[in-house]
């Protein structure tokens, strides 16, 4: 059985999330493999959160392109930009806790300037209110999915329902509304 280096890097992110305190026993059981053979794949428990923190920018970048979000309606754009983030939002939990390189905050920062725009687009539109900054909604996306993934893990939320209550959620804070748009 061939063993799947993103697999195994995405079920450590998991362990990691679950227990920061995970030794690398701990971690590659999780991942469904021994220790010698992560020890193989990375060079100790520094390398695994690095390469982690990287695959997490990297990932988030690929989603938001991936998204479309110069394209169609703002809102839709918003939902496929959730949909796409929402498989590494582990790697992004563990990029926050760690003290990653400014290499990683900086394309970090890219994620940022990519939604920041999606939402002020949204906001010329007419499709986001303008009384939250553009830049408070990219936190405000953020911040809800990576709580119901968290809230997931601990069994708070089914994982089939990450998706749904983050975009319900966001968009019922930050879409335009007639009402809101009177007050």
């Amino acid at each position: 059985m061939a063993i799947e280096r993103n697999d195994v890097l995405l079920a450590a992110a998991t362990v990691l999330v679950q227990n920061p305190a995970a030794s690398m026993t701990e971690i590659a059981n999780g991942a469904g493999i021994s220790r010698a053979t992560l020890h193989r794949l990375v060079d100790g428990r520094e390398a695994l959160l690095d390469e982690l923190a990287e695959m997490g920018v990297e990932r988030g970048i690929a989603a938001i392109h991936g998204a479309r979000t110069g394209e169609g309606d703002p809102i839709e754009a918003v939902r496929r930009v959730i949909v796409g983030l929402e498989p590494s939002v582990d790697l992004w939990v563990l990029a926050e806790r760690i003290q990653s390189s400014d290499e990683v905050l900086a394309r970090y920062a890219e994620m940022d300037t990519l939604l920041v725009e999606l939402f002020r687009r949204g906001q010329r539109a007419g499709a986001f209110c303008i009384t939250q900054s553009a830049t408070w909604m990219t936190e405000a996306l953020y911040a809800l999915l990576t709580r119901a993934v968290l809230a997931a893990h601990d069994g708070r939320l089914a994982r089939h329902d990450v998706i749904g209550v983050t975009e319900r959620t966001l968009l019922a804070g930050v879409v335009e509304t007639r009402q809101s748009a009177v007050s």
